[in-house]
């Protein structure tokens, strides 16, 4: 099989790592996964590498599992990025168009994107998307491709994001450092939408939210594009660590209790279930709905900052999408219900689209974002970023093979 015809899908999280191998040949219409492979994450902190070593093993050990899983050769991956280190900006581009009869080319299309990457990134910073949100043909707002029209301005709309460039280096360090070849960065919450989302849910409006160990990455779709993102800093993590000293146990015993005992909604675990801690390190027994208590506050305050987000976005339950909840810390027992009173939106778990494979593997929240990373990587029809200068943005890089 050759290497055209293979995507992996390489997810780099606080708490764990996915890897996904996936096929894909011309009579088909969508990959198939062929092989996965989770780690433990080691070395990360909040999104970010802390421990190149440490996280080069992690990454190498679920790369191999899903190689060697799929009985295949590859040394190149998707690979996400994400955490605390991520900026979003509005930017705008505008261009004359340059044809004689005003119709507008591919070429005024880039020139379009390009001016609106021209704007500096903030020092210390590299860009990561361009995304195109609105184009504008001679003042007429809210055309989706304006390839072929006739006009003399065309204006863009984008949301850039961008990364530190030290949490970039340091990504870039960790995986080749495990031997693997970065084809591509893509912003994780990014990644996790192309998987979950399908394209009425793009078009309505909808707010993907995926919950993850550090962070929890927040995507807005609407008329069929990007138009907000950002990353809040809590996870799911922070509910073992709330547990941990809620209950006094260690951080081995917090995991499980919340795994094993957790839910996200206390009026709705009966008083009388009871916990007994001293098979997990404790020295007590405990109600189980004092789990949920605290797991209660800890999602409840995700939804709070989610809610400011949406405000800042001017999109207060004004979603007819609703919320998609992904990710590992999803998988967390009535995190629907909570939400839906938290947010007055409708909820529905994420379920990845437009692959193939194993519903263990599909339907798991925990490898929605290594699964978008490989439809992502099968999407031609997306700017494809260059790796060959790694200090380039994905958008100059690109853009290049079409100027001499």
């Amino acid at each position: 099989m050759s290497r055209e015809n293979i995507i992996v899908g390489l997810d780099v999280g606080t708490t764990s790592i996915q890897a996904v191998a996936a096929s894909k040949n011309k009579t088909q219409e969508m990959p198939q996964v062929i092989g996965w492979g989770e780690a433990s994450s080691r070395g990360m902190r909040k999104g970010a590498v802390v421990d190149i070593e440490e996280t080069a093993v992690a990454i190498r050990e679920a790369f191999q599992k899903a190689i060697t899983h799929a009985g295949i050769k590859h040394a190149e991956a998707v690979v996400s990025i994400g955490g605390g280190n991520i900026f979003v900006r509005p930017s705008k581009g505008v261009v004359i168009v340059s044809r004689a009869d005003r119709e507008i080319s591919r070429e005024d299309i880039q020139r379009a994107l390009l001016q609106a990457e021209a704007i500096p990134a903030s020092p210390n910073r590299e860009i990561l998307h361009n995304l195109a949100r609105e184009w504008t043909v001679d003042g007429e707002k809210g055309i989706k491709d304006p390839l072929g029209m006739t006009g003399v301005k065309l204006e863009v709309d984008t949301l850039v994001i961008e990364c530190g460039m030290s949490a970039l280096k340091n990504l870039r360090k960790a995986v080749s450092l495990a031997g693997v070849k970065i084809k591509e960065l893509v912003l994780s919450s990014l990644a996790v939408s192309y998987a979950v989302l399908t394209p009425r849910q793009k078009e309505l409006g909808t707010l993907v939210l995926d919950i993850g160990g550090s962070t929890t990455g927040l995507v807005i779709f609407e008329e069929g594009d990007i138009f907000h993102a950002a990353v809040l800093g809590l996870g799911s993590s922070h509910v073992t660590h709330d547990l941990v000293y809620g209950l006094q146990v260690d951080v081995d015993a917090a995991e499980k209790i919340k795994k094993t005992h957790g839910s996200a909604l206390a009026e709705s675990t009966s008083s009388r279930d009871m916990i007994d801690l001293k098979k997990l390190g404790g020295d007590s027994t405990i109600q189980r709905r004092e789990v949920a208590n605290i797991c209660e506050a800890r999602f409840s305050e995700i939804f709070e900052m989610t809610q400011k987000e949406l405000k800042k976005a001017g999109r207060v339950s004004m979603l007819p999408g609703g919320v998609v909840l992904t990710g590992g810390g999803s998988r967390m027992p009535r995190l629907d219900k909570l939400a839906k009173k938290e947010l007055s939106l409708p909820i529905t778990r994420g379920v990845a689209q437009k692959i193939l494979g194993p519903e263990e593997i599909v339907q798991d929240p925990a490898f929605a974002t290594a699964l978008g990373l490989v439809i992502w990587g099968f999407d031609e029809t997306f700017n494809r970023a260059t790796m060959e200068n790694p200090n380039e943005s994905s958008f100059v890089g690109w853009l290049k093979k079409f100027i001499p």
